[in-house]
């Protein structure tokens, strides 16, 4: 998942440039890259038809046209596991289907429509791939995965009539993050929203400890290190969904994404405390935390929720409609 708006971060965590853990191909489990997967805001742009049949993606340096049908199984096959309830399996394929459709009407490129690097775009993988990587498990996720594709197949989230920008992320703090917080742009239809079922994540609490030479290090590029190492991490805001949005470090104000970044924090709901070994970073969450949660997409799917209800839930004033 660049606009014209002001970003609030240069690069926030590279789920991200770089992968904040490695994928467990053997759980089937693949997350969304953090922020930077969606790190363009939306804007206003041209009326580039948004109803081709097929769809000019860039991997791995080569451009290869894809039906629209093999691209969203693509995403959805990188983007969430498949062994995901099917109605959550079928919001993330509306929202890759409309994020592929916001990205194509921005595009500059004459080559080629989105990118599968998840620094700027969605994650993307062919079906051989998808086939190598689940192994025994690939005729069952394929069909089940084009079973929920089929079902939503041309549905498209929309605000004003346009495809909206519709973020994603692994797992929130609990309450989905603030679009303004993370990119300075305050979407009507991506407010934060309760999402109770990431609290019951097995990955929703993770911790990262670091020596105090450690943080000067990885924290160079924001300030050098001086005085006490109590005083190292001042004036911290966090918002009303627990992620920190503005601190200082030595001194310098800085934002709780920038240092999730550069610390290799899952998410910037974060606490900090220092030990006599050093610090303790207890992180809520994975991922930038704006839009859909795809773990609480999952939770309201268990439930009983239908994708529409999910849709609703993490994208309130979009409109569910056919392309």
């Amino acid at each position: 998942m660049k606009g014209t708006f002001l970003i609030a971060i240069i690069l926030i965590f590279s789920m991200l440039a770089v992968p904040l853990s490695a994928l467990d191909k053997s759980k089937d489990t693949v997350y969304l890259p953090t922020a930077n997967a969606q790190s363009d805001i939306p804007y206003e742009k041209n009326d580039k038809t948004s109803t081709k049949e097929s769809i000019k993606v860039l991997k791995e340096g080569e451009v290869v046209e894809y039906s629209i049908g093999d691209y969203i199984f693509g995403v959805v096959a990188a983007e969430m596991p498949a062994l995901y309830d099917e109605e959550a399996l079928k919001a993330q394929a509306v929202a890759a289907y409309t994020f592929a459709n916001y990205k194509k009407e921005q595009s500059d490129s004459k080559d080629y429509d989105i990118s599968s690097d998840p620094d700027t775009a969605q994650c993307f993988i062919t079906r051989e791939e998808a086939t190598a990587r689940w192994g025994a498990k690939a005729t069952e996720y394929i069909e089940k995965i084009d079973k929920c594709i089929d079902a939503v197949q041309g549905e498209i989230l929309t605000y004003n009539n346009k495809p909206i920008f519709a973020a994603y992320h692994a797992i929130s703090s609990g309450v989905t993050n603030s679009c303004a917080d993370v990119w300075e742009s305050d979407l009507p239809y991506l407010k934060p929203v309760d999402s109770v079922g990431d609290t019951l994540a097995s990955g929703y609490l993770s911790e990262v400890k670091l020596t105090a030479d450690e943080v000067a290090e990885k924290l160079k590029s924001i300030a050098e290190v001086s005085g006490d190492k109590n005083d190292y991490f001042t004036n911290i805001t966090v918002n009303n969904s627990g992620y920190v949005t503005k601190l200082s470090f030595c001194g310098k104000q800085t934002t709780g994404n920038e240092i999730a970044k550069l610390l290799g924090l899952r998410s910037s709901c974060f606490e900090i405390k220092l030990d006599d070994a050093g610090f303790i970073f207890t992180v809520k969450g994975y991922g930038h935390g704006v839009g859909m949660s795809q773990t609480g997409a999952d939770h309201m799917a268990k439930q009983g929720k239908t994708y529409k209800e999910i849709l609703e839930h993490y994208y309130p004033e979009a409109v569910l409609q056919k392309n």
